[in-house]
């Protein structure tokens, strides 16, 4: 038999239908596409940006710095053209430091100088940026916790270049002085790190090569604390290798200007246990940590030491070989991320009056 649906019955499904979905799906539906979005929304943005900044601010002082991260991006993301938009992107720039996050250190170093490129506080960033490259690559082992002169060197490059940058575009930011010293340091351990190759071949009695590496240090970083031993390895491989001649040239530059490398009866003094006999006098690692962004406007960094203007123009004469070391290294470089160059509109030298300062510590 044919079924008959009876308008009646429809009816009344219908309503019967309609009123489950009222007041169970649509609630449902509700709840999953409406009430959890606006619930999201006010989880999120339900402070002004001036709460939200305060709540910053009391975070970092208790070193909260994951608290004070979220409460930072939040002004970021809710009021990215406020009055604290700049503020708080370099307040977060030292949370994370503090956190570890060194990759989103240098992401938001980066990200300052594209959005702001004649803010005041710029040479503040490139300060950051350079200090944070002193550790090396984001993931590996930081800066004060190895030899820094056996590890890869290509991020101290990029932290050298970071802080020529700022001496060169701010030579009076409170912050210059404090970047020449670590460019001072750089250098050092930079030219360090060819004696350490020089050593380990010396100890192989690869004389050649550990010639090669000494002569590499003493070109190329003439004014490093490295050039006394690299004259020394010079003397004592020549010396091995029968080239007399060469050998006493280096050992009369000893016997005037180093005769601690220099033994009673004339031979040359060489170690190979990366013990070098000249005190160094700056090195990346006695360096501590970055120091929080305070308001300061008579703060002019933490170094000590010559006149602000001397290590400043020395650091200025101060330059890296462009091409890579000898052949014959064993040593691999790693090519770190590199960030878009600084071909902007710097600020004027005035500008730097009234910095947010931090203090390393």
């Amino acid at each position: 038999m044919k079924s008959v649906h009876h308008p009646l019955k429809i009816a009344l499904s219908s309503v019967l239908i309609v009123s489950l979905l009222t007041t169970t799906g649509c609630a449902s539906m509700s709840g999953l596409f409406g009430k959890k979005k606006k619930s999201d929304v006010i989880a999120t943005a339900e402070q002004s940006e001036e709460q939200y900044y305060a709540q910053a601010q009391r975070a970092l002082e208790k070193s909260h710095n994951n608290e004070a991260i979220l409460a930072l991006n939040n002004i970021r993301t809710f009021y990215p053209t406020g009055a604290y938009a700049q503020q708080a992107l370099l307040d977060l720039i030292y949370a994370q430091y503090q956190s570890g996050d060194y990759e989103s250190v240098t992401k938001n170093t980066a990200e300052f100088i594209r959005l702001y490129p004649t803010s005041q506080h710029l040479d503040y960033a490139l300060y950051v940026q350079g200090v944070t490259n002193m550790g090396g690559a984001p993931k590996a082992s930081r800066l004060f916790k190895s030899d820094q002169a056996q590890r890869n060197t290509a991020y101290l490059r990029l932290a050298f270049n970071d802080f020529q940058t700022l001496i060169s575009n701010f030579p009076n930011s409170p912050y210059a002085a404090d970047a020449a010293q670590r460019m001072i340091a750089i250098y050092n351990d930079l030219a360090e790190n060819e004696l350490v190759a020089a050593r380990w071949y010396v100890k192989r009695d690869a004389m050649v090569a550990a010639a090669n590496r000494a002569k590499w240090a003493f070109q190329y970083f003439p004014q490093s604390t490295a050039v006394p031993e690299a004259i020394a390895i010079l003397a004592y491989a020549n010396d091995k290798l029968g080239l007399t001649d060469t050998a006493n040239q280096y050992k009369t530059l000893l016997q005037i200007n180093y005769p601690q490398y220099l033994n009673s009866n004339g031979s040359v003094r060489v170690n190979t246990d990366n013990q070098s006999l000249t005190k160094k006098a700056l090195s990346t690692l006695t360096f501590g940590k970055l120091g929080r962004i305070k308001h300061d406007a008579g703060y002019q960094g933490q170094y000590t030491g010559e006149t602000r203007t001397q290590v400043i123009r020395q650091a200025g004469m101060l330059s890296l070989p462009e091409v890579n070391v000898p052949q014959d290294s064993e040593e691999s470089q790693e090519t770190p991320r590199r960030r878009p160059s600084l071909n902007l509109g710097l600020p004027s030298q005035e500008a730097n009056a009234g910095h947010l300062n931090d203090k390393p510590q």
